[in-house]
């Protein structure tokens, strides 16, 4: 194979433009402007996301592990719940949040039994829980309605602006058979979701 020798052709290239007049190039700059706003927008989305966020779970939703097995088998031992309490209004059958220190040393979950004005009485003997001379279906409890104290019967009438709470692990917990009712001021929330474990994901009620 022979071998080329550019020397010997007649080959000028003295312009890598290939003839174009530089003068007439246009020629493009990285726009500053548009990059700093792109950035700006970016960190505003960004901070705007985190304040809906902040709000939501400050006003609107919370999330709580549950700690114990007093609602057994609603709840169990580290379930992650959400609680709502934006515009919250306390009803019959709501399970919710009471904060610590005023009727417990830590936060105890319950569900609300009666209302204000409502009458409840617990038959110790037979374990039953009647509201306004109505016995109660409580397809949800675990174990029977105790008494630690020794009492065949319990009985109260609701109070203006009070609740009286139950768990539903009634052999273990600690609710209004012991301290009475509890403010509806004190509530935090009621509970709406499981979200984790996974396998147990869905609405309460």
């Amino acid at each position: 194979m022979r071998k080329i020798d550019l020397d010997e052709y007649d080959i000028d290239i003295q312009d890598e433009s290939f003839g174009i007049d530089e003068s007439q190039m246009t020629k493009v700059t990285p726009n500053r402007s548009t990059t700093t706003n792109a950035l700006y927008e970016w960190i505003h989305s960004i901070v705007v996301a985190i304040v809906i966020v902040v709000l939501l779970l400050t006003f609107v939703f919370r999330l709580i592990n549950i700690d114990g097995t007093s609602m057994e088998n609603t709840l169990k031992h580290n379930d992650k719940v959400i609680l709502t309490n934006f515009f919250y209004e306390p009803e019959v059958g709501d399970i919710v949040v009471i904060p610590a220190g005023k009727y417990y040393d830590k936060p105890i979950i319950k569900r609300i039994i009666a209302l204000e004005g409502q009458e409840v009485y617990i038959n110790y003997k037979t374990h039953e829980v009647f509201v306004d001379g109505i016995l109660l279906e409580e397809e949800y409890i675990s174990s029977e309605t105790i008494s630690k104290e020794g009492e065949s019967e319990y009985s109260i009438t609701v109070g203006k602006g009070e609740a009286f709470i139950l768990g539903d692990n009634r052999d273990v917990s600690f609710d209004s058979r012991y301290f009475d009712c509890v403010s509806v001021d004190d509530i935090i929330g009621k509970a709406q979701f499981i979200i984790h474990p996974f396998d147990r994901f869905g609405y309460l009620y």
